[in-house]
This record gives structure tokens, sequence and C-alpha cells, in this order.
């Protein structure tokens, strides 16, 4: 790996991450195609870790209102707005940890194909598309109820499978329980907090030896996952405010049907 190849993956993921287009598809696609190797499992931990940092950085203020407001629930013994997010976001991960823990590595195995592939980005184009007739959003995040939680947890769980995007599968799992764009944004992310953390520290103990070549190449990759990151958020909330999520369905869709045609040649 040189210092072009790193800022151009951190790039990739950090935009491929939040936009609903699927970051694990896109590598699948650059490694059969463009012959790109696996990066190093450590390159691949610190570029994860900067689209966390992206997304701390872009919900500073929302997560510093829910950790004042979960601190002084707790100690007023109450269960207020904050508790009730926490919770949700307790029962949205469990999907996501089940199938993590018992079924990911077989599923990036058998999803290795650009055939299977095609298909999941297709579903995703699916997803997205069904989005465009949701008309009405009335509940708040404070409104929903523990099923609307699992829901979309159970679709954050299901974009394991490359080529499924998880911020696509989840923003519109919140669209289809009828919460407001902004809580379905906002939870969708929540939750991603939580999943791409914990997927990066299990990531931390298959490390071994590093170089100080391979050191260096994942600092730039780190930086260019978070910068990028933090603008593909930007980009992305005021798209989905608008109700304009559907729009990223026709690029998953023309990347799907592309997969499928290459599988064939």
């Amino acid at each position: 790996m040189n210092i072009f190849q790193s800022i151009f993956l951190g790039i990739l993921q950090g935009i491929t991450e939040f936009l609903p287009i699927s970051s694990s598809g896109h590598l699948v696609i650059f490694q059969k195609i463009f012959g790109f190797k696996e990066p190093p499992i450590f390159f691949d931990t610190l570029v994860h870790f900067g689209t966390v940092i992206a997304l701390l950085i872009f919900f500073r203020e929302k997560i510093k209102k829910i950790l004042l407001d979960t601190t002084k629930e707790i100690k007023e013994k109450k269960v207020g707005e904050s508790m009730k997010l926490i919770w949700f976001l307790f029962l949205g991960t469990i999907p996501i940890v089940v199938v993590g823990i018992f079924l990911q590595e077989k599923i990036e195995k058998i999803f290795d194909s650009l055939l299977l592939l095609g298909f999941s980005f297709l579903f995703t184009s699916i997803i997205l598309f069904l989005t465009a007739l949701k008309k009405e959003h009335l509940k708040n995040i404070q409104k929903a109820k523990p099923l609307d939680a699992l829901f979309i947890g159970i679709f954050q769980a299901i974009a394991i499978l490359p080529g499924v995007s998880r911020s696509g599968s989840t923003i519109s799992a919140g669209i289809f329980r009828n919460l407001k764009k902004e809580d379905a944004f906002d939870f969708s992310f929540f939750l991603g907090i939580i999943a791409i953390l914990g997927a990066t520290i299990l990531q931390v103990f298959k490390i071994s030896l590093v170089s100080s070549n391979e050191i260096f190449y994942s600092i730039f990759g780190f930086l260019f996952a978070a910068i990028s990151g933090y603008f593909a958020l930007k980009i992305l909330r005021p798209i989905v405010l608008k109700g304009k999520l559907h729009y990223f369905g026709f690029y998953c869709f023309f990347i799907g049907t592309f997969c499928l045609i290459f599988s064939f040649l």
C-alpha cells in the first residue's frame, strides 16, 4: 500500500460508510474488478475509527445533551426521554450483535461474489425507492415503541451483507415506522456509532505486528476517512430531511446491475 491508496481508501470508506451506498459493497467491487488487495487489519481498524470520530464530531451537541440529560434522570431516579433513547439503542443493537457473532464470517465468504453483491445492491435500491412512498412521518423517537427500535435494528443486521447499506437500511426502516425524518436520521447514526465502534474494537484483537510504514499510511487513511465521513453526513442530512433519500436508489440500482452484468463476463 502507498500513500495514494491509503488516501483513496480513506475517502472511499468515509463517503460510502455514511451515504446509503454500502461501504463493504464498494470494497468488494474494487477488490474484484480493480485488483485491490484487502486492506491490512490495522489500516482497516484505524479507517473505521476515523468514521466513528466523524460521527462523534457531527453529533457532538446532541450526544452532549443526551449524556447530561441521562445523568440528570439517573440522579432524579426517573425514566425520561434520554433514558428511553438509550433503551431503544440497546434494543436496536441486539440484532446486529447476534448476527455478527454467529454469521458474519460465513456471510462474508458467501457474498464474496459479484453476482450476489449485485442482488444486494438491488435490494438496497428497492428499500430506498420505497421511502418515496411514505408521505407522513408523525412520530419522534420519544413516541416510538420498542418494536420500532427492534425493527430498525433488524435492518441494521441485514446490512452486514456486502452491498446492503447500513445507513440506507436503518434510515429507511425508521421512515417505514413513521418516524420523523430527522429522528430516523439521528437514530440510524446513533446506532451506527455503537455498531462501528464495536466492530472496530473487535478488530483490535486481530492486530499482530505493525510496521512503521503501515502506521504512517494508516494515519492518512484515518484522517481522510474522518474528514470525508463528516462531509458525507453534512451532505446526507438535508437530503433525508427533504425526503429525497430515494435518489440514491438510482445509483445502487446502476451499481447492482453493473455487478450482475460483470459477473457473467
